[in-house]
């Protein structure tokens, strides 16, 4: 594949992975060396749900660049599928996997990757009415 993700998407993606990472091993403290750090915490999922979240999000992106045009129905349906594989993944942790600044990134990281493949709305949220977290 000629084409790259865009390195902006790239951060925004890593940068939610992180995050759910960090909250998963630290809650809400910054790490293990935080007065707020409680070694039996837990986040209501675990590494390989990130995995799956990461990969659903990374393969959404993939499919963006093989589009060629600006076929908007294509974009939504690849939007579409992405919002419900997320919705079951964070089913299977009781919803804990996608709380609210992941929602906001998710949302942000999608909108972004579907106006740059060429996918024109007015909508400022086009996965609200498929997503359930």
């Amino acid at each position: 594949m000629d084409q790259q993700i865009n390195p902006e998407l790239l951060a925004l993606k890593r940068d939610i992975i992180d995050g759910m990472v960090s909250y998963m091993k630290f809650g809400g403290a910054e790490d293990e060396n935080d007065e707020d750090y409680d070694p039996d915490f837990d986040a209501g999922y675990e590494q390989s749900d990130v995995d799956k979240c990461d990969k659903a999000l990374t393969e959404f992106l993939l499919k963006l660049l093989e589009q060629n045009g600006n076929d908007k129905n294509w974009i939504i349906e690849i939007t579409k599928s992405t919002v419900l594989k997320l919705n079951k993944i964070n089913n299977t942790c009781d919803g804990n996997l996608i709380e609210t600044d992941q929602r906001e990134d998710i949302c942000q990281l999608i909108q972004l990757a579907t106006q740059q493949a060429g996918l024109e709305t007015d909508q400022p949220d086009i996965t609200e009415e498929w997503r359930a977290w």
